[in-house]
């Protein structure tokens, strides 16, 4: 009876230990993952920032003028 008790504690804590290895690589992954989807929302930042600045400039740079609206087509 003692040796059937102690090969079910041995197989537990033999899970318990692979569970526990699962769970350490699966932690890793997730903190791996968000590192990288940190990476990726501050250069979508910084593009969006970019963008915005060149769409600015190209609106301030060629109209010239800016008190002046630009004319409508020639069909209205």
């Amino acid at each position: 009876m003692s040796d059937d008790h102690d090969a079910c504690i041995a197989d537990l804590e033999i899970r318990i230990t692979h569970q526990e290895d699962t769970i350490d690589s699966l932690t890793d992954s997730l903190v791996r993952q968000q590192r990288i989807l940190d990476r990726m929302h501050e250069q979508m930042e910084s593009l969006r920032r970019r963008l915005e600045s060149v769409e600015e400039n190209n609106s301030s740079g060629e109209e010239g003028d800016s008190d002046d609206p630009e004319p409508p087509p020639p069909h209205y």
